[in-house]
């Protein structure tokens, strides 16, 4: 409708310039075409910059929504990920502290062996937030404490939280090396239990020792999703609370 408007003006002014009237008329007439011009062309722009805003803060609402049950996800997966985490420092506490001459529970050392080759660790669902980041979109999040925050959780937190679980595969790793190499030859519950109670068994076994930082770090992520969670359940109340 507005550039309908525009065109009819624009014309209106070309046959005003061109017409036999009093140049005195003729200005007077091809200002008011004008004023009539720029005010259609700065109705337009407004209404398109309305609709283009509309349609970002849409994506925005699709996002984080999104993001939400993500965020979901991941906060369910980080509590299972450190409920292993402290099962395993007990049982691997528990068979460095074994005696290498006493007799082993045959049910109780076959689980802890058992062990060995178990590990937990977050696998963040980031895909959506990398792509609507790589889409240069991020900045329509109009919150901006709520953007802050989920660039914190995805930039630097659970990148934290990764490095202190890279640390505790690598140690996972070398018991497993240790394990199954002293067990090459002969695989029996003897074999196994001298293995790990042997020096070099139970050094490697205290290293599998979960650190603290850890914790800390899985705890401060957990605080971060559902403060990220509550403030998009505040942004979109129709949706419904979470549940987590």
């Amino acid at each position: 409708m507005a550039e309908q408007e525009i065109t009819k003006h624009t014309k209106n002014l070309l046959k005003t310039a061109i017409s036999s009237h009093s140049w005195v008329h003729k200005l007077r007439e091809i200002l008011l075409e004008m004023l009539i011009i720029v005010f259609a062309v700065s109705i337009s722009i407004w209404f398109h910059s309305l609709g283009e805003h509309r349609h970002e803060q849409a994506q925005v609402r699709s996002f984080l929504l999104g993001l939400k049950s993500d965020l979901q996800r991941d906060h369910a997966q980080l509590k299972e990920v450190v409920r292993f985490h402290h099962a395993a420092d007990q049982r691997y506490a528990s068979v460095a502290a074994l005696d290498q001459n006493a007799a082993p529970d045959e049910k109780t050392f076959e689980e802890a062996w058992a062990l060995l080759n178990s590990n937990n660790f977050l696998v963040v669902r980031q895909g959506r937030y990398e792509g609507f980041k790589s889409a240069g979109k991020l900045t329509n999040i109009e919150n901006d404490t709520l953007l802050e925050q989920i660039i914190e959780r995805y930039e630097y937190m659970a990148p934290k939280l990764a490095l202190s679980s890279g640390g505790w595969l690598s140690e996972h790793r070398r018991l497993t090396d240790f394990s199954e190499k002293a067990t090459a030859d002969d695989d029996s519950l003897a074999t196994r239990y001298r293995a790990l109670t042997s020096s070099r068994g139970k050094l490697l076994l205290k290293h599998m020792a979960t650190n603290p930082q850890f914790y800390e770090r899985a705890q401060n992520l957990a605080v971060e999703d559902e403060a990220i969670i509550a403030a998009i359940d505040k942004a979109y109340p129709d949706q419904g609370t979470s549940q987590h």
